[in-house]
C-alpha cells in the first residue's frame, strides 16, 4: 500500500457535533491527492471518540488520555502520520471545494515555501484576516490595551489588514510572518528540521512559534487566498473556562518572548503584564474565574510558579478553592 501524500490531523476536545461536521466535509470534498485523516482526542467526555469510531471508521483515532493542549495533541497525530505534507485543522473548521488543492499547488510551485494557510471565513461566509506580524512589544501593547481591535482597520495600527485585503483581492499568495493554526499546512521536511509544536504552549501562539522557527531556518510562510474553508470559531476553546484561557495566554506570551525576543523586551513585557493582571486581580468579582487566572498570571510573572500550564491548572483550574474567594468553576483550542 502506498503512503498517503497528505495527512490531515485534527485535535478534538468535547466538540462532537463540530468534529462530525469537519470530518463529513473532508468526506464531501476530499483532497486531490491520496490522504489519511487522524483525530487526536484530548480525553473528550462528550462521546467524540465513540462518534469517530462509529461514523468515520476510515479515520484513525488517537486517544491521548488527557487534555494535553493543542500543540501536544497535534504532535501525537503528526508522530503516527505518513504524509509528506501535513494539514493541521481545528475541529470547528469545515472544508469547502477549494480548501486544500490551492495549498498543495503552492507547495508544489515553490520549494522554499514551507508553511501555507488558506482564507478562513465565518459561518455567514464572510472572509477575515488570519495573518499577523510576528509578535513584538508594540504588537502586544496594542493588543492588551485594546487599541489594535478598536482601530483594526487603521493602516498604522494594523498594517497587516491592508496586506491581507490586497492579497485577497488579487488572489495572489502573500509572504507573511505566520498563519492561523486552525488551518495550517506544513511540509514534513519543515517539521523534521525545526521540530513539531512546542508543547510548552498549552493554547495560543503554538503556530506563531512554529512559523517563527521555520522562518529562522530559511523557510517562507505564505497566505494562499485561493484556498478557502469555514472556521466557526470557539470550538474546543469554548469548552475551557475563561480562567484557564487567560492564564495560558500569559504563559504563551512570556514563553514566546523568552525564546524569540530580546531580554529587554521580555522584561518590559513582564512589567506590562504584571501591571495589567495585578489590577485585574483586585477588581475582578470574587466568583469570576478569571480572578484565579489573574492571580496565577501575577505569580508566573513574578517567578513564583512555573512558566507553563500545569496538570493541576488543567484538571482543577478555576474549580480550586482560592482562600477568601469561594469556589471557582472552570475547566481548553
Amino acid at each position: 500500500m502506498t503512503e498517503p501524500v497528505l495527512s490531515i490531523i485534527i485535535v478534538s476536545f468535547n466538540t462532537k457535533a463540530l468534529l462530525a461536521q469537519c470530518l463529513a466535509s473532508i468526506r464531501r470534498y476530499p483532497p486531490p491527492v491520496s490522504f489519511e485523516t487522524i483525530v487526536a482526542d484530548n480525553a473528550s467526555a462528550d462521546g467524540s471518540p465513540e462518534m469517530v469510531e462509529a461514523d468515520f471508521p476510515d479515520v484513525r483515532l488517537i486517544q491521548t488520555g488527557a487534555n494535553l493542549g493543542f500543540g501536544a495533541a497535534n504532535n501525537r497525530g503528526a508522530h503516527v502520520s505518513k504524509g509528506a505534507v501535513l494539514l493541521f485543522l481545528n475541529s470547528d473548521t469545515e472544508l469547502l471545494p477549494e480548501a486544500v488543492g490551492p495549498l498543495l499547488d503552492r507547495l508544489d510551485a515553490k520549494a522554499s515555501v514551507g508553511i501555507v494557510g488558506p482564507t478562513e471565513q465565518d459561518a455567514a461566509g464572510v472572509p477575515y484576516p488570519t495573518i499577523c506580524p510576528a509578535p513584538d512589544l508594540w504588537y502586544l501593547l496594542l493588543t492588551h490595551t485594546g487599541l489594535r481591535h478598536r482601530w483594526y482597520r487603521n493602516a498604522w495600527i494594523n498594517p497587516y489588514r491592508q496586506y491581507w485585503e490586497q492579497a485577497f483581492a488579487t488572489n495572489q499568495p502573500l509572504v507573511v510572518d505566520w498563519v492561523s493554526g486552525a488551518s495550517l499546512m506544513v511540509r514534513r521536511a519543515v517539521l523534521d528540521q525545526v521540530g513539531g509544536f512546542d508543547e510548552g504552549y498549552f493554547m495560543y501562539m503554538e503556530e506563531t512559534d512554529l512559523c517563527t522557527r521555520a522562518r529562522k531556518s530559511g523557510w517562507l510562510i505564505e497566505y494562499v487566498p485561493k484556498g478557502r474553508l469555514v472556521h466557526y470559531g470557539g470550538g474546543s476553546g469554548d469548552k475551557v473556562k475563561g480562567g484557564l484561557l487567560t492564564l495560558s495566554s500569559v504563559v504563551s506570551e512570556i514563553r514566546y518572548f523568552h525564546k524569540h525576543r530580546s531580554a529587554g523586551e521580555l522584561m518590559l513585557l513582564k512589567g506590562l503584564l504584571f501591571a495589567e493582571f495585578l489590577l485585574k486581580w483586585f477588581v475582578a468579582r470574587p466568583r469570576d474565574p478569571r480572578r484565579w487566572a489573574c492571580r496565577e498570571a501575577v505569580r508566573v510573572i513574578s517567578g513564583l510558579r512555573p512558566v507553563y500550564v500545569t496538570k493541576e491548572d488543567i484538571e482543577g483550574g478555576d474549580s480550586r478553592s482560592v482562600p477568601g474567594e469561594g469556589r471557582r468553576r472552570g475547566g481548553q483550542k
